[in-house]
């Protein structure tokens, strides 16, 4: 680890300690950086299903499917958005308490738009699913038949 690293590390710590609600220029852009993870377009948006609502049925319903990637997924998405918009101006304006005062919502709302999407990614129908020979396989056949 460098040494400025280690420098502009302490300074961030430090400045989220302060009341002041003035940042110093090279900690806001710094904080800047760190804090911003809005994709290259500005915006995260809700990724598109690589199958239908229906895929998962009977087990999962397709109106089940739809109320969670549409409204519950969704809502974690606007949410991290309006919560990077608010982090954009508190670090403009060198709003510490503002900066600090986002960590929850940044981590709940992008860590549910991260899990969602990681979820839909492993989910497949039965038609596109195999169960391969091996350990696993033997276990649940003979736990559950």
């Amino acid at each position: 680890m460098t040494s400025s690293k280690i420098i502009i590390d302490s300074a961030l710590r430090a400045a989220a300690h302060v009341r002041s609600s003035k940042l110093p220029k090279e900690v806001s852009k710094m904080a800047s950086a760190m804090l911003s993870s809005a994709p290259s377009g500005g915006k995260h948006t809700l990724p598109d299903l690589p199958y239908g609502y229906n895929a998962m049925e009977p087990v999962i319903s397709a109106e089940t499917m739809t109320i969670h990637h549409t409204k519950h997924h969704n809502t974690y998405v606007a949410n991290i958005n309006a919560s990077l918009e608010k982090l954009d101006a508190a670090v403009s304006a060198g709003d510490v308490s503002g900066i600090v005062g986002l960590e929850g919502a940044l981590k709940f709302n992008g860590g549910g738009h991260i899990n969602h999407t990681l979820f839909w990614e492993n989910l497949c129908s039965k038609d596109d699913s195999e169960l391969k020979d091996g350990p696993l396989k033997d276990a649940i056949q003979k736990d559950f038949g």
